[in-house]
């Protein structure tokens, strides 16, 4: 295992991390609406220097190598996912009524396909350091999240209709199938081929997938509510990319513009 993000950074998201889940746990105590609104304030300054940083790095990247198109995915799956964030609170705390199902959904279900791609470029590169071992590890812990998932929600659920039913599980299995390159990408970690740096873009989808299958158990039973505690690991999704995309762009102004990332080495 390596990393090269440098000991504060590595101060400031743990600490940030942990601010995030105070603010969810502390304003529970306070009341579910106050839940409700901390939860959608972190969520904005989250979200907000995601879609920010991830346009820079397109500018600054470019469209060419591998990374320029993975960053064009990135941003237009940061950007989708903002516009969900935002129609949500809209539906919660301006229009007071419930954000789910909503337009929300549309947006949110449309940045997986360019999230997708974004993992396809950004792991391309190093597509003779994945083993075949790997791969099949891979493919059976997403065959198990769908197996365990399918297990999870077998049981009726009459308060919702079919269609709120399948909405509710589409979500997991999208996250499920993004397991695919996390796990490409944390083998990598392990077996010391690739920095944290790298790791992070990966580990912040782990924890929305953690995440959007308590979203999806509690809403089948009519339970959540935007801030409950199994909001803090979506929270802790956007901040580990966030903290990603920081360190893309420290290598960036390193290694200088005439470099497109192509270099395994400089990423280890």
């Amino acid at each position: 295992m390596q990393s090269n993000i440098s000991n504060p950074i590595k101060n400031y998201l743990v600490l940030s991390l942990c601010i995030a889940a105070a603010f969810v746990i502390v304003s529970n105590y306070i009341g579910q609406y106050a839940a409700t609104v901390a939860s959608n304030a972190v969520n904005l300054l989250v979200s907000a220097p995601l879609v920010a940083l991830s346009i820079i790095l397109v500018l600054r990247n470019g469209i060419r190598g591998n990374f320029g198109k993975a960053w064009i995915f990135f941003a237009a799956f940061a950007m989708l996912w903002f516009v969900a964030e935002r129609i949500w609170t809209l539906y919660e705390l301006v229009y007071q009524t419930s954000p789910w199902p909503s337009e929300a959904d549309f947006f949110w279900l449309a940045g997986y396909p360019p999230y997708f791609a974004f993992a396809f470029f950004y792991m391309r590169s190093f597509g003779k350091s994945v083993s075949t071992k790997l791969v099949a590890t891979a493919i059976v812990t997403v065959l198990a999240v769908l197996t365990f998932i399918i297990y999870a929600t077998s049981e009726e659920h009459s308060g919702l209709s079919d269609y709120e039913r399948a909405l509710a599980l589409s979500y997991p299995v999208a996250d499920a199938v993004s397991l695919l390159p996390t796990v490409l990408a944390l083998g990598l970690f392990f077996r010391g081929q690739v920095n944290l740096l790298w790791s992070l873009m990966f580990l912040g989808m782990l924890s929305f997938a953690v995440a959007d299958l308590g979203f999806t158990v509690l809403s089948l039973d009519s339970k959540y509510y935007t801030g409950h505690p199994v909001d803090i690991p979506y929270l802790w999704g956007y901040i580990l990319l966030l903290f990603g995309l920081c360190s893309h762009l420290q290598i960036f102004r390193k290694r200088g513009s005439g470099n497109q990332f192509n270099d395994q080495n400089d990423m280890r």
